[in-house]
């Protein structure tokens, strides 16, 4: 069965606190009428610090679309590059071995796209097959592992290389004055992770995926795109549409897999944010201890999108499970779609 090996995570150079993410919207809107209650909102995301591509006073210009999607080109390549690099290097894996390159990013748009761009700098062979993913958002890296599974299936011994690339950051608008856009500018963060999954490493074996398409949902996460490039939404609803997809989960996981049998031994979970987190913890029963690697990387990191699951993973790795633990990979994206992946710990 495929062994996810331990990830890679590459933050770029510079930070913002969220004192000063706050600061910057309380003065660039200070005549909008819920500038209290929208700042409070910020607060309230629990992230203390993130990583941009640029200094945050880049960040905060206009910038063209034309702009934004240069620098995704220029930043993408060069920071998935190096997570790839160190994810091959910890796997003991050369660039020759990798048969197929699955990569999730859904901030930038390109033609070809970052997994050309990231195979040709790796030197992979010109006969690698490429999967990119670009609207499966914070779902992202769950979606990635479980195709890396499913291709491992129709392959045996074959070698996926995993790269998420994320920056966030490139969305900003500084005149989208919209609850959502107070909120995303507090929560999310630019990040790239990536890892390697083959038969014959230790890791996090991959045992079996699920993926769940909520009916009615396609406005809850979203990007409304026009000339200045993407404006992030998310519906507060959303908390609510993540708990309902929580019994459909819970059957499976139940029918399915020995994870729940009495609960699982480590959680990979993508952050979303408290609440996201704490309907999770309530619909399958999981203690609220097991998200502390998930609350970590939201702090220090913000949300990070489909590098997330990629940056807690890498976390359970510096303090691995004992041999033989049973674990969740579960993330949530734009459709509304769930998606999670069982795994067992090889040591």
């Amino acid at each position: 069965m495929s062994t996810v090996c331990r990830p890679v995570l590459c933050l770029p150079d510079h930070t913002a606190t969220l004192d000063e993410v706050v600061a910057h919207m309380g003065r660039r809107h200070a005549g909008h009428p819920r500038i209290g209650s929208a700042l409070q909102l910020m607060r309230n995301t629990s992230v203390r610090t993130r990583s941009l591509v640029d200094p945050f006073e880049e960040v905060t210009r206009f910038r063209t679309f034309g702009e934004r999607m240069r620098r995704y080109a220029e930043a993408g390549t060069a920071l998935g590059t190096r997570a790839a690099e160190g994810a091959l290097d910890n796997a003991e894996t050369s660039p020759d071995d990798v048969d197929h390159l699955v990569l999730v990013s859904c901030t930038g748009y390109l033609l070809p796209g970052l997994d050309a761009s990231i195979a040709n700098r790796l030197g992979l062979r010109r006969n690698v097959r490429r999967f990119a993913f670009t609207q499966v958002g914070c779902a992202g890296g769950a979606y990635a592992l479980a195709r890396a599974r499913e291709l491992s299936l129709a392959r045996p011994g074959s070698v996926t290389l995993v790269v998420a690339v994320e920056l966030c950051s490139l969305s900003y608008q500084p005149d989208d004055d919209s609850i959502a856009s107070f909120v995303s500018t507090a929560l999310f963060g630019d990040a790239a992770a990536a890892c390697v999954v083959r038969e014959d490493r230790p890791g996090l074996r991959l045992d079996a995926s699920y993926e769940d398409l909520a009916p009615g949902t396609l406005g809850h996460i979203s990007y409304e795109v026009d000339e200045l490039g993407f404006h992030f939404d998310t519906n507060p609803r959303i908390s609510r549409v993540v708990a309902e997809a929580m019994p459909g989960l819970e059957q499976w996981l139940q029918a399915e897999t020995p994870v729940l049998s009495p609960g699982p031994d480590f959680l990979v979970s993508h952050t979303g944010g408290p609440r996201i987190m704490y309907e999770v913890s309530k619909g399958l029963g999981v203690p609220p201890a097991l998200f502390e690697l998930s609350e970590n990387s939201l702090t220090r990191r913000g949300n990070t999108a489909s590098v997330v699951v990629l940056d807690v993973l890498e976390q359970t790795f510096a303090r691995p499970p004992h041999h033989g633990a049973q674990g969740l990979v579960i993330a949530f994206g734009p459709g509304v779609t769930t998606v999670a992946v069982t795994g067992t710990w090889r040591s």
